[in-house]
């Protein structure tokens, strides 16, 4: 839990009787009158205020949401003012808990006009820097904003985009595909709501769905616009699961265009494509006031979005089947002495796999979780999916690239915190081996680095049993790490032993 997110009033040793109340009735009047008179002091001073007391009551919570979305989409501020409205804004939108779509709705349409009217000023002389940073702030606060649109503005935002696309124009093409990404609402529907599956004001992503699909078709195979695109599809997937059905061919499409991330060398370069395409493609500073490759300043990694939408469509056969195909393709990329360009993208890919299966099986097992169990992993499902993300990452171990290693470390210990028996066993008779060499030393390192990563789950008896009776060799083979002369060996063989005594492991009962 972050530090922003802790109540600290109730953290309080007195009561403060009506003093929230007071505070929230008074700061409300007053923002309004400094709204309504103009005055960008008073609503400056008021937002730094509201930064060191954000538990406020819902209803005091949606008004001043309310006034600062008017605030920002409607009114002319000063660059410092308005990027503080965004931020404010964004921040009270973030936390899920304390704000629903259930609570409020917003209208997409003026801050999307906001949003266009930043990318294609209709004045030239504005400072690139400034607008860059206001536009900066407005993605942010899209982003948060996405899930409180109303399921019906879907088909609006098609409306408004699909004619805008131009296929001789790939500049600006680019920008309506994520302006595409950035507006279409992806959240799941508000409790007690219909599904509408047709006409102008259709609800259900089912219907729009093979629209995307059919944009997606005639990008080109460019690695940028794969990435906007599947952004979206994996988004959609996540906050409609158990009620967004993918056919068999988009499927397959999707693991297409993730395979194409990698930049693996077993395809033709992009620049064998006509040069008028590539200048098209790579040459956009003198359309957009944006950054200098003319691209929104949008924060999803590529293979993060890949990783993420493979995890949660795992339940689907198909979608298992790929993935163990996938990894039979691209597993001799992962060999420590196959090292290039693609090698820190593959790494972390394999990272985000783990992360992600990690956080999906620990949503499902909560209580409130609202997933249909048709659609929940098995734990059969996960087993299966661990094996080939194991063995990807035991290649990893031992790579010639320190972050590789230490990727590989990080999805070992995600793994080993959903089958623990199924990651220990393997990795430690390779780590024995390992440890014990002598000759070579980068495989003794590595493997030391492995023990500190995995000593708390190691040690963690009640989630492992077996754990007990490896502590205790480890330690023996560890202890004539600590040299004075390699302070790296030490580093990881006294880190090792920290995070055993860190996790409450006595020495003298094993």
């Amino acid at each position: 839990m972050r530090l922003d997110e802790v109540n600290w009033a109730r953290l309080l040793p007195y009561d403060r009787g009506n003093e929230d109340a007071e505070f929230e009735r008074e700061f409300i009047d007053q923002f309004k009158v400094c709204v309504l008179s103009g005055n960008a002091p008073g609503i400056s001073a008021m937002l730094t205020q509201l930064d060191n007391y954000m538990a406020l009551k819902l209803d005091v919570r949606i008004d001043l949401c309310r006034i600062l979305y008017e605030l920002v989409t409607t009114h002319t501020l000063e660059l410092s003012l308005f990027a503080k409205c965004c931020v404010t804004l964004a921040r009270m939108l973030r936390r899920e808990e304390q704000l629903t779509a259930d609570d409020i709705a917003f209208d997409w349409r003026q801050l999307y006009d906001l949003t266009h009217d930043t990318v294609v000023p209709k004045v030239w002389q504005d400072n690139p820097i400034q607008q860059r940073s206001k536009l900066k702030c407005i993605v942010e606060l899209v982003c948060e904003a996405n899930r409180f649109f109303p399921q019906s503005a879907a088909m609006e935002v098609l409306d408004e985009l699909l004619p805008k696309i131009q296929f001789n124009s790939m500049d600006w093409q680019a920008i309506v595909i994520q302006l595409f990404t950035l507006f279409v609402p992806t959240a799941r529907a508000p409790t007690g709501t219909s599904l509408v599956t047709s006409g102008a004001q259709s609800t259900d992503p089912q219907r729009w769905l093979p629209t995307i699909f059919s944009l997606w078709t005639f990008n080109l195979r460019m690695s940028v616009f794969d990435a906007y695109l599947m952004n979206l599809v994996t988004t959609l997937v996540l906050e409609q699961q158990g009620q967004l059905q993918l056919t068999n061919e988009q499927v397959r499409f999707v693991f297409a265009s993730g395979l194409h991330f990698f930049n693996l060398p077993v395809s033709r370069s992009a620049f064998t494509l006509p040069r008028s395409v590539v200048v098209s493609i790579t040459d956009t500073t003198g359309f957009f006031r944006m950054p200098a490759n003319g691209m929104l300043p949008l924060k999803e990694e590529r293979a993060h979005t890949f990783a993420r939408f493979i995890v949660y469509t795992v339940h689907v056969p198909e979608t298992l089947e790929l993935f163990e195909q996938l990894v039979q393709m691209i597993e001799p990329f992962y060999h420590p002495s196959n090292n290039g360009s693609w090698s820190s993208m593959l790494a972390r890919f394999l990272r985000y796999l783990a992360k992600e299966l990690l956080q999906r099986s620990r949503a499902e097992a909560a209580e409130d979780c609202k997933v249909p169990q048709d659609a929940r992993l098995t734990r059969k499902m996960r087993r299966r999916f661990v094996v080939p993300v194991r063995t990807l990452a035991m290649l990893l171990l031992f790579s010639k690239g320190e972050d590789a290693v230490s990727m590989s470390h990080s999805t070992l210990k995600h793994l080993a915190e959903l089958e623990p028996d199924m990651i220990f066993r393997p990795l430690l008779d390779t780590l024995y081996t390992a440890v014990d060499s002598v000759t070579e030393t980068h495989r003794m390192i590595s493997a030391m680095r492995a023990l500190a990563k995995l000593a708390t789950t190691l040690s963690n008896f009640a989630h492992y049993p077996e754990g007990a009776q490896h502590v205790a060799p480890l330690l023996m083979l560890t202890l004539p790490g600590i040299d004075v002369n390699d302070p790296t060996k030490s580093y990881f063989a006294l880190s090792f032993i920290y995070n055993l005594c860190h996790n409450g492991v006595v020495f003298d009962e094993l």
